[in-house]
C-alpha cells in the first residue's frame, strides 16, 4: 500500500503541508536532499510530506514519503543525517538551530512529482501557507491525489 492511501487510513500516519524554502524545495524534488530539518516538529507520526516551495515560486511541487525521523541536539542530528543529503553545510545548519537545545532530522524517502506545479489556491480555498507546516484533512489528502493523479484504490 502506498504510503498516500496509508495516511488516508483512520489509524494512519499523518499527511502535512511543509513550507520550504525554493532552494531546498528544489534540491528535494531532484532527490539530492534527503534530510528536512527543523527546529520542531509533528506530535502525531507523519508518514507523507505535502511539499510547499515558498516565496517566489508560491507553488506545491512534490509529495515526499517519510522514512523516520532522528531527534536529539543539533549536532548528533547533523552525525546521524550529513551522509544522507543534508542540503547544506554543518555552519549553516547550525547556526538555524542556534539556541536550540533539540533538533528534528525528517528522513525523506520517495517523492512523487505533479505534471506540473500547483497552485495552492487551486486545492486549498483561501490558502495560507504555513509558517512550519500543518496536517492535512483526508479531503484535502484526497484533492492533492488527484490533482497528483494518484488512484484511491490499491
Amino acid at each position: 500500500m502506498s504510503r498516500f492511501l496509508q495516511c488516508l487510513e483512520p489509524q494512519g500516519a499523518k499527511a502535512v503541508l511543509l513550507s520550504v524554502k525554493p532552494r531546498f524545495a528544489d534540491q528535494i524534488m531532484a532527490g539530492t536532499k534527503r534530510v528536512e530539518f527543523r527546529r520542531s516538529w509533528a506530535k502525531q507520526p507523519v508518514g507523507l510530506l505535502l511539499i510547499y516551495s515558498s516565496s517566489p515560486i508560491q507553488r506545491l511541487v512534490g509529495l515526499v514519503d517519510v522514512d523516520g525521523t532522528v531527534i536529539g541536539s543539533p549536532a548528533k542530528v547533523w552525525a546521524a543525517c550529513a551522509s544522507r543529503g543534508p542540503g547544506l553545510a554543518r555552519k549553516e545548519l547550525l547556526s538555524y538551530f542556534e539556541g536550540k537545545s533539540e533538533a528534528h532530522g525528517i528522513l525523506l524517502g520517495e517523492v512523487t512529482k505533479p505534471p506540473q506545479p500547483i497552485a495552492p489556491k487551486s486545492v486549498f480555498k483561501g490558502f495560507r501557507a504555513p509558517q512550519s507546516f500543518r496536517y492535512l484533512s483526508n479531503a484535502e489528502l484526497r484533492r492533492v491525489g488527484k490533482k497528483f493523479g494518484l488512484q484511491e484504490e490499491a
